[in-house]
């Protein structure tokens, strides 16, 4: 089913395929960071939230552009199908295939940005360790 959502979607799915792999990426790598080597090599929390704070935020504004892009490819493709005929079930169709972009952009900003509150939380959250030497 994802897979023909993808072909649906167009040329700018494969950007937004970019972003979601390059984010998952990341995430891991971040919660690997936050979680276990920021806390075994004592950086501060500052350090361990300085990453994400500045690559994240393209996270959650490239996607939805190129997602809008593609939306907007789709319906200029859809009324140019028409060729002065009005035919409501192909622009209705073309419509729908369109906003698939729009979708999968907004789908991965929200994921960078939940993502962002998550690893503040955790980066901010004093490790065991801490609390047991006060």
């Amino acid at each position: 089913m994802l897979r023909n959502y993808f072909q649906l979607g167009g040329v700018m799915m494969w950007p937004l395929a970019a972003c979601s792999v390059l984010l998952l990426a990341l995430l891991f790598e971040r919660t690997w960071t936050v979680l276990l080597m920021g806390r075994l090599l004592g950086l501060g929390r500052d350090e361990q939230l300085t990453l994400h704070r500045r690559v994240l935020p393209f996270f959650q504004d490239v996607p939805p552009s190129l997602g809008l892009l593609g939306t907007v490819i789709g319906i200029v493709q859809s009324f140019s199908l028409l060729d002065g005929q009005l035919n409501a079930d192909a622009v209705g169709g073309g419509l729908a295939v369109a906003c698939i972009t729009t979708i999968f952009g907004l789908s991965i900003a929200l994921a960078a940005t939940a993502a962002s509150y998550a690893l503040d939380a955790l980066a901010r959250a004093p490790a065991k360790h801490e609390g047991a030497a006060r």
